[in-house]
């Protein structure tokens, strides 16, 4: 309904979701617990969305190489570019969260 996740296959009935859909519904399960909706958690999809978006220019010239080895220099980039924003943004957070309560 929120847009977080979206099945991988539907037959008929059956629908199905991939491992990063129930990680991200614990995800929103866990916010819950604190008050926190998934409608509220939109933001993350977004956020998420123009990430990608900067990391596929990074890769789009590894991309075009039909290469294993450019395959695995695109894996091994993505890798490090999403720790590297993992970790920007952990820092950020806590920054800000400081100049809220210290004021």
């Amino acid at each position: 309904e929120y847009g977080l996740v979206s099945p991988t296959q539907s037959t008929g009935d059956r629908v199905l979701f991939d491992d990063d859909s129930l990680a991200v519904a614990r995800v929103c399960a866990a916010f819950m617990r604190h008050g926190i909706e998934p409608r509220h958690l939109r933001m993350y999809r977004a956020f998420a969305e123009r990430e990608a978006s900067l990391f596929e220019q990074v890769l789009l010239p590894y991309r075009r190489q039909r290469n294993p080895e450019a395959q695995a220099r695109t894996t091994e980039t993505l890798g490090e570019l999403a720790g590297l924003g993992r970790r920007l943004r952990t820092a950020l957070l806590r920054q800000t969260v400081r100049r809220t309560f210290n004021n």
